[in-house]
Formats: structure tokens, sequence, C-alpha cells
């Protein structure tokens, strides 16, 4: 089949295809707006139900779905990719719905990181002002990049979707809450036995929607899936079995410094994994979306570059499903919770050590320059790993002069006064409702 008939046939056959339902997302969308607008995140985190959410969302605004197309370019029945369906596609369609090129259309372009020069094309197409609406989406943070960014400057606008937060899970869940009285509320039973499937689950919507059914195959499937098809597939890597035994190890050492000479050691009985290779490879976890690196805080760029860094995982189901070694270590788990949930925030994320190797989880620097400390501790029940928590929290407060810090447990809600610092504790399902409440993204 030719590449115009290929294109035919997936455009009539969404014309003709009814919507799905959607769960709705909070990611504001200006659609009038002339901007292109990429969606980017993990696979199957929900960018496709989103683009359907926009759709639908035309429709009942009376545009026409005529004027509207949706196409999956990671579609099998669109392969082999010839490298000409994007240029052909505005006509084909036109010839397909007549239309004048004074009515406006709507083009949502799903995975469009399949084709290779898809950045030009839109350009072209943008600066032409063919009076179509672009809004595409991407499983890579390839979208993000110097060379395709400057090529759409100032023609663009990025929304970054994850999987589910415990605030969405619950609003899927219908499960409704009054933030100032849930801490003290008989519903905190409720909300609490749902944080605890929401910790074994985690956030993917698929795993959420059909829960009674295997979450953890699926979950595995969904790491096959980003390891070959998203980077094995897409970078050409030479060695998939070391490429994937690296991503395991990384995944099951969640919230570990590390280094990239630390990691050649532990790899070192594969002669072929270089230093530069493990450098490369871990950029390709990071811009699958799978993994993501925090530096240790320092005024200077140098030290902190030189620095050991931490990983985490995009999400904490995926996690205990392809590493079975969280069984016991749930305070593994609560920090990469945090983590991803201030990385949904967009906050600016490091994590600080003084010269005694007293530590804190997370220094959130602000636009304004503002810091914020959180440290994680699970239990904090015996009085020693207290008194060890917050001498920490407070070495790190007395380093960036401010006066609080926050520690995130299992089970408290307290607030204290300590060496003339406030320290404050929050169960960790309650921080994320008081945080996601606030600035729900």
């Amino acid at each position: 089949m030719d590449t115009r008939a290929k294109l035919k046939t997936a455009i009539v056959e969404w014309q003709e295809s009814a919507l799905p339902f959607v769960h709705i997302r909070n990611r504001p969308i200006q659609m009038d707006l002339p901007h292109i607008h990429d969606i980017i995140g993990v696979r199957r985190c929900g960018k496709t139900y989103f683009m359907y959410q926009l759709i639908s969302d035309l429709l009942m605004h009376g545009v026409p779905k005529s004027s509207v197309l949706y196409l999956n370019l990671d579609d099998d029945r669109l392969q082999p990719i010839q490298g000409d369906e994007l240029s052909q596609l505005i006509d084909t369609f036109r010839e397909l719905y007549a239309s004048s090129d004074d009515q406006k259309l709507y083009f949502f372009l799903d995975e469009i990181q399949n084709f290779p020069l898809w950045e030009k094309w839109l350009k072209g197409i943008y600066d032409k002002r063919k009076n179509i609406k672009f809004v595409i989406s991407g499983s890579n943070a390839s979208l993000l990049s110097e060379d395709i960014s400057s090529r759409l400057t100032g023609r663009h606008i990025t929304t970054r979707m994850f999987p589910f937060s415990f605030f969405e899970f619950l609003k899927y869940k219908n499960i409704s809450f009054d933030l100032k009285t849930i801490a003290y509320s008989d519903k905190k039973i409720e909300i609490k036995r749902i944080f605890n499937e929401y910790l074994v689950r985690g956030g993917f919507p698929e795993v959420i929607i059909y829960p009674a059914g295997d979450h953890i195959t699926l979950l595995q499937s969904y790491f096959d899936d980003i390891i070959y098809r998203d980077i094995v597939s897409r970078h050409g890597v030479r060695n998939p079995k070391i490429f994937k035994e690296l991503a395991l190890f990384c995944v099951s050492n969640i919230a570990k410094p590390h280094t990239y000479n630390s990691l050649k050691r532990l790899f070192s009985d594969y002669q072929s994994l270089s230093t530069d290779a493990i450098i490369r490879y871990l950029s390709y976890l990071e811009d699958a979306f799978l993994l993501f690196s925090v530096n240790h805080y320092d005024t200077s760029l140098k030290r902190q570059i030189q620095k050991p860094k931490k990983l985490y995982c995009i999400d904490h189901g995926m996690m205990q499903a392809v590493s079975f070694r969280f069984s016991n270590d749930i305070g593994r788990i609560f920090e990469n919770i945090v983590y991803i949930a201030l990385l949904r925030q967009g906050k600016e994320i490091y994590y600080w050590q003084d010269e005694k190797g007293v530590e804190v989880d997370f220094v959130i620097k602000s636009r304004d320059d503002s810091i914020r400390l959180i440290q994680v501790s699970v239990d904090i029940s015996d009085p020693m790993t207290r008194e060890r928590e917050k001498r920490g929290l407070i070495s790190a407060m007395n380093y960036f002069e401010i006066g609080e810090g926050i520690i995130i447990t299992s089970d408290i809600l307290d607030e204290e006064i300590f060496q003339d610092r406030k320290i404050t504790y929050f169960p960790l399902w309650f921080w994320l409702l008081t945080e996601e409440s606030e600035s729900y993204i």
C-alpha cells in the first residue's frame, strides 16, 4: 500500500470512529492560541487520552469533526515509514474532507518523534499560516532539545504529562474531601486505605482503571516497551541486554548516590561498557522519562557536577514491578513519590549533604531563590531515628539560613520548635493532598 493510501485509510477510520470515554486531566491548554502545543511524557502516562479530551472539548464548542484529525504515528498500520507521510498529510486530508484554506483545521499528531525532521515540517506549515492548529505528543525529552527548541522558538508551548498523582487517583475514584478537616475526620481511614492501594500500584492510568488486572505484568511490559521501543530501537543501542541490566540496576537503587565511575566499577565484567557509554545510556533513560537525576546542591557548579547524583523513577509502581527489592524498603518508595510530586510542580530539586555526611533528601529552590527543605523518614517512632532526622534538617536549615523545614513520615501530623527552628511533620498522603490541592498541575 502506498503512502497516500495508508494515510487515507487512517484518516477515514478516525473520522468514522467514536471518541472513547476520557477521565478529565487538569492540564489547561488554550486552543485558541496559534502556537504548536507539544505534550510530552513517559509512554502510557495518558498523553493520547488527553488529546481525546481536547478534541472532545472542540466538538462540544461546535468545531465539526471533519475539521479535526487525530493520527497515531506509532500505529503499526502506518509502517514502514517512508519519510514523506507528513508532507502529504494536509493535501490528503483536504482531498477527503473538502475544505477551503480559510477553514481552520486541528491536527493532533501522537508520537511525532517517529518521523525524522518533523520539526522542520511543522515550522514550515506554521510560518506559512495555513490556518492549522497543531497539537503534538512525544515520549521523549528530545522534543525539548536545543536544536528543536531553537527551530520552534516562540512557536510552541509545552505541557508535561505524568502518571496519576494521588490527588488525581482520588478524583478518579470520586472521593471528595475537605483538606481543612480530613486529618481529623473519620474519612481519613478511607483516604489512607486508598493511599495504600496507590502506594502499591502507582499512577499509570491503565493500572488504575483496570484494578482487577495483573498490574505487575502490565507495568513490566511498559518497562520493556520503554527500553526496547523508545530507547534501543530509537538510539540503535548495540547491546540491549547490557543496557537493560543497567536500567534495572538503576531502578532497583533509586535514591542512592552514584557516580558514573561507581557504575562503571559495578559493571566491570562488561569491558565494552565504558564510562562514556554509561553516561550516554543514562541520558537515554532520562530522555525517555523513565529516570531523573538529582544533583547535590552546591554554590559551585563545578563541585556540583563532580559530586554523586541520585536517580528517581517516573512511577513507584513500576519500580516495585520490575525490582522486588523494594518490598522491605518503603522509605525509598516514599522518597520517590515525594520527588515526582515536586517534579510535577516544575520545581528545581537538589539533595544536600554536609561535611559529616548528614543528608537532607530534598532542597527545593524557587524562582525567587527561596529554599524549602524536605526530609523523608517513614518511621520516626524510635527516639534515636527522630533525633537523627531532626539534626540533619537543622544542619541544612543552618547552612541555608532558613527557619523551618519539613519531615515527611507515614502517619505523624505535628510541629515543634527545635533549636529555635520550626519542624513540621506530615504524613505523606496528607502532604501530597496539601501540595496538589494548592497547585494542582
